[in-house]
């Protein structure tokens, strides 16, 4: 009797412990959405609950400052190309003009291999001044549509003294007597002048100055990038 007596007294206990079990399983079985976040570990509670406008701002400027991070991403590459640019056609100062004239040359070597078509236009078939009419409009400067054309504009400079982006012309006919032809220097090293052009024997390529042919033929460099 005193063991039945002391059984009846516990199941009060028993189901208000069983009730409290059960709510509380239902609670963490309670999926969150997106608007919700679990509290951290360190308040001691693990209950989700909404969040509030401090947390709203954090993620915001999270969001902003990760855009930012990207953008700069973007801006360093395009630098380091720059840079690579520079490096690969031997230009020495870090500016625009220097900027301009690597990336009329990397134009340029983009048509090598390109055979050699008199009037061409394309990848196709090209000419020596349809070349360089290319690496240069896709650079926002125009340059007229023939060689002899192309010759009287810009500046006249020494042998000694071209650099990387400049034009370099030639007579190639029987009399020496007009240009007829047209190159794009990609390096002067100690005196070596390097040029990108479209040979109509070859198509496009990168030709040295000295080469007996061209350098017999030679005319004049001109600058059109300052």
């Amino acid at each position: 009797m005193i063991y039945l007596q002391k059984s009846n007294t516990l199941k009060p206990y028993f189901f208000t412990l069983l009730f409290l079990f059960l709510i509380h399983f239902s609670a963490k079985a309670q999926p969150a959405n997106e608007h919700m976040t679990i509290a951290p570990v360190s308040e001691g509670t693990g209950i989700i609950e909404p969040y509030n406008t401090i947390e709203k701002k954090k993620v915001k400027n999270f969001k902003k400052k990760a855009k930012e991070v990207k953008q700069l991403k973007l801006i360093s590459e395009k630098l380091q190309k720059r840079l690579m640019l520079e490096d690969a056609t031997t230009i020495s100062n870090v500016n625009l003009p220097n900027f301009q004239k690597a990336e009329v040359i990397e134009v340029a070597k983009e048509y090598i291999g390109t055979p050699y078509h008199y009037g061409g236009m394309s990848k196709q078939g090209i000419d020596c001044s349809a070349l360089m009419l290319f690496a240069y409009t896709k650079n926002d400067m125009d340059l007229p549509r023939t060689s002899r054309a192309q010759s009287k504009i810009g500046r006249k400079i020494k042998k000694s003294n071209a650099e990387p982006g400049d034009l370099i012309f030639f007579k190639t006919n029987r009399r020496r007597s007009i240009i007829t032809h047209v190159g794009l220097v990609t390096e002067n090293h100690d005196g070596e002048i390097k040029f990108i052009h479209a040979s109509s024997s070859q198509g496009v390529i990168e030709s040295s100055l000295t080469n007996s042919y061209y350098k017999k033929t030679f005319a004049k460099i001109k600058r059109i990038i300052e």
